[in-house]
């Protein structure tokens, strides 16, 4: 029984959000934490311009860094160090969050400030969530140590995950307890109850052309170097390498070397452990790594500017009258859905039964381990929260000039896809780059009216993890004007289609607002390229030539590869009249399951998983072949791959392209949603998109007018073909995968292997 299937019957299903969203005297804002996101004030505190994350030396004179991930609280809600600077007096608590910060830092202090101590954002610490943005220059190598600090500073003592994580889930499981027999990690566990152990991690930097040992594999994660470690808990992945070769994966930090021989872009870090991303990344590590430089780069001063400077603090940049802050014309954003508890803290749902709109006694089915069951306990299909969070903060404002901005935005939610929209058509937004560089020329986002609604306001819709680069043209606009970003994107898992007609928009009141900015004719001329200002203007952005990449040539291989959904092949369920599920145990697993079970009254329960895999079409009609991370069905091909360190191991895969290998893949989405796409390594075209049964795509067969340039995440929508076209060169293993991160830690992702 799928959640759509039930969803006339339950409170949150799909069918009622949708009724609700479309009805804006019925909409209410989703369930989630013990926080009402209606008693939260919009746009009273500051936008945080992410500053520059510090080098080993600590003056950014080298490319090299030592970064942990640390435990901390931070000001998120209005209040404490927020009412300082803004004048309030909310009473928000701090919440309690991970992210990156230089491992030489000490922990965040905002005490001077109002906050308090172990509080951000803070003068003396650059910890911080989002964590700070790592410059760097095209072609300069870059190393990171990257370091798991989820230690007591104190005790030495590990830390227990914020957030529930599925033991059953194939995951890390340091503990090495497989649900198939044999002790290893990387595996399917057993125990149902939530994990309480020593957290591992694994960062990857999502889009960097990188060497395999560097890129974040996720079986590659390694535990903290706390003194508690339990005996027989295993401190490293299956796969644990890094640059060096020789770390014996029980230090707590692994050494890795980027090339960074790609062009000026956005792109950005965060953890990639296996089952656990989606936990892990809501917990906070992420941060923008940003390219300059190189031979697709424009010269300084033609796009607006300056970003942020090395030795920019915390609060040059966010308090309000600084002139540093003030000056700033190229800001960093990134805007993720997050819930909340009364207390300040995080809330993630801790049982199925939340996906499902149920109280948990009221979804009355086997899960793992019991051996009627393949479902798991914890682990929800998607999870929509009720918060935007933009920079670390709740529904921020930023003061503007009425002149150019160079915006960078990240959609880094877990499931949701944004569809933003500007509220005042006045507003011109031009975007200049996706997610690997800058496009063939700007594309103005006002002229596409992507909601059919014909008002001339400028949209971007962002999947998970996809970037847009983009000027926004606030000159002309009077000083005071406020001008809203909107999300009119769904509060459910996204299919395609217009707002409005195909699916209701998100929550007017809470998730359908994101940030507010407010123009301030005081501020222009304070940035170098302002008109006015003590330098050139920032080019107009209709008279804008970009130094876009020619596209990749001929393909020397084509590939079919699948998107799929499972439901249960063991749980036959039945919605009873009080609106709970029910399991039917008298309808046994067997060839005949389905049958029986629709014989019974029910269906099979589900989602219990999303896979990918490949086409079959010797039939005529071409079906998906799901095929699990670890495929032992006859289907892969075992591969060798030599490590860093040495050792020489196998990995089965369907996807080996050779060395400097052009290939078309053609990714067939069987499922009823849309998905995020990303593979590894490549910077990738878009070739286009068709129905599977060779109808029109929703979108149009050509790509999108922003996807015309290089990318490394594309829209697959469901029931279409989507092709793209990539470059594999550098031999490795790598991964692909769906980036709803909710997928992606259960089965929605596959290895492959470059060879020589």
């Amino acid at each position: 029984m799928t959640r759509r299937r039930v969803s006339s019957a339950v409170g949150v299903g799909f069918l009622l959000l949708a009724v609700w969203a479309m009805s804006p005297v019925s909409a209410e804002p989703l369930p989630g934490g013990t926080l009402d996101p209606t008693t939260i004030p919009k746009y009273v505190t500051p936008l945080v311009i992410p500053p520059v994350m510090k080098d080993i030396r600590g003056d950014n004179s080298s490319d090299a860094y030592a970064i942990a991930v640390r435990q901390f609280r931070q000001q998120i809600l209005p209040g404490g160090l927020w009412n300082t600077i803004s004048g309030r007096d909310d009473a928000f608590p701090p919440t309690t969050v991970w992210s990156y910060g230089p491992d030489a830092d000490p922990g965040p202090d905002s005490t001077a400030l109002g906050g308090a101590a172990g509080v951000a954002p803070a003068p003396n610490s650059q910890f911080n969530y989002p964590a700070y943005t790592i410059e760097t220059t095209a072609n300069a190598p870059v190393k990171v140590r990257w370091i798991n600090g989820l230690v007591d500073k104190k005790t030495g003592r590990f830390l227990r995950h914020l957030l529930p994580i599925d033991q059953t889930l194939h995951w890390a499981n340091p503990p090495m307890l497989c649900i198939d027999g044999p002790r290893r990690t990387d595996c399917r566990g057993f125990v149902p109850a939530r994990y309480k152990g020593p957290v591992p991690i694994v960062t990857h930097v999502h889009g960097a052309h990188v060497e395999g040992h560097s890129d974040g594999y996720p079986e590659a994660w390694w535990l903290p170097a706390a003194v508690n470690i339990p005996k027989g808990y295993a401190t490293k992945g299956r796969l644990f390498d890094d640059s060096t070769g020789t770390n014996p994966g029980n230090v707590g930090y692994a050494d890795y070397e980027y090339r960074n021989d790609q062009p000026a872009t956005t792109l950005w870090y965060h953890d990639h452990t296996l089952g656990m991303t989606r936990s892990n990344v809501y917990a906070g590590p992420a941060g923008f790594w940003l390219i300059r430089g190189g031979p697709y780069d424009l010269a300084p001063g033609v796009l607006p500017g300056p970003p942020p400077q090395p030795g920019d603090t915390v609060l040059d940049l966010t308090l309000p009258n600084s002139p540093v802050r003030q000056a700033i014309r190229e800001v960093p954003i990134v805007i993720q859905d997050r819930s909340f508890n009364a207390d300040g803290s995080l809330f993630y749902p801790e049982t199925r039964a939340f996906f499902e709109g149920l109280e948990p006694q009221e979804l009355k089915i086997p899960f793992i381990p019991n051996r009627s069951s393949d479902i798991s306990a914890i682990w929800n299909p998607e999870a929509f929260f009720n918060v935007m969070v933009v920079n670390g903060t709740s529904w921020p404002r930023l003061e503007v000039a009425p002149a150019l901005y160079r915006f960078r935005f990240l959609n880094g939610c877990n499931s949701r896809f944004l569809w933003l929209k500007f509220d005042d058509a006045a507003v011109e937004v031009y975007q200049i780059g996706a997610e690997q560089g800058f496009l063939p020329g700007p594309v103005k986002m006002n002229d596409l009216d992507l909601d059919q609604s014909g008002d001339g306001k400028a949209q971007l819709l962002v999947a998970l993890a996809e970037r847009a680069d983009v000027i926004v043209d606030f000159r002309g606009l009077a000083d005071g004007t406020a001008v809203t970003l909107l999300n009119i994107g769904p509060d459910e898992p996204f299919g395609g289609g217009i707002p409005g007609m195909d699916f209701g928009p998100a929550d007017p009141d809470t998730t359908g607002q994101v940030m507010k900015f407010v123009v301030n004719a005081d501020l222009l001329g304070k940035s170098p390229s302002d008109p006015g200002g003590n330098g050139p203007d920032a080019t107009d952005p209709t008279l804008l030539v970009l130094n876009a990449e020619g596209a990749l040539g001929a393909a020397d291989e084509s590939r079919d590869v699948s998107l799929n959904e499972a439901v249960s092949e063991e749980v036959c369920a039945s919605m009873q009249p009080n609106g709970t599920i029910r399991w039917i145990a008298t309808v046994k697993p067997g060839p005949n399951f389905e049958a029986d079970c629709a014989a019974a009254g029910g269906e099979s329960f589900g989602p219990e998983s999303a896979l990918l895999g490949t086409v079959d079409a010797s039939g005529g009609e071409p079906v998906g072949v799901p095929l699990m991370w670890t495929d032992h069905t006859g289907a892969s091909t075992p591969v060798d791959v030599r490590l860093q360190s040495g050792v020489t191991v196998q990995v089965n895969v369907t996807e080996n392209p050779k060395k400097d290998d052009i290939e078309e893949w053609s990714i067939y989405n069987f499922t009823e949603d849309a998905h995020p796409i990303h593979l590894h390594l490549v910077r990738f075209n878009v070739m286009g998109r068709i129905g599977i049964e060779g109808s029109p795509s929703v979108v149009g067969n050509a790509p999108q007018a922003w996807e015309a340039g290089f990318k490394d995440t594309v829209i697959a929508y469901p029931g279409e073909i989507t092709t793209l076209k990539a470059k594999f060169d550098i031999a490795g293993l790598y991964v692909w995968h769906c980036h709803i991160v909710e997928h992606e830690d259960n089965e929605m992702m596959r290895p492959y292997v470059v060879s020589e």
